[in-house]
């Protein structure tokens, strides 16, 4: 996820805002510190308009 936000070069408040989800909740799933449901993981994937599965990778 962190790949695809720097790519395009967003910033982990305008990708919070992007998938409607607060800024900490966030920057705890890009650190692996949070356990983002599949919900979560479908709204990050649409606002960064990649498949969900490309999150993994």
């Amino acid at each position: 996820m962190l790949r695809l936000r720097n790519a395009r070069g967003w910033s982990q408040q305008a990708l919070a805002g992007e998938a409607n989800l607060s800024l900490r909740y966030l920057a705890g799933v890009e650190r692996g510190e949070e356990n983002p449901s599949l919900d979560t993981l479908i709204a990050i994937a649409d606002a960064l308009a990649v498949s969900p599965a490309s999150l993994f990778e």
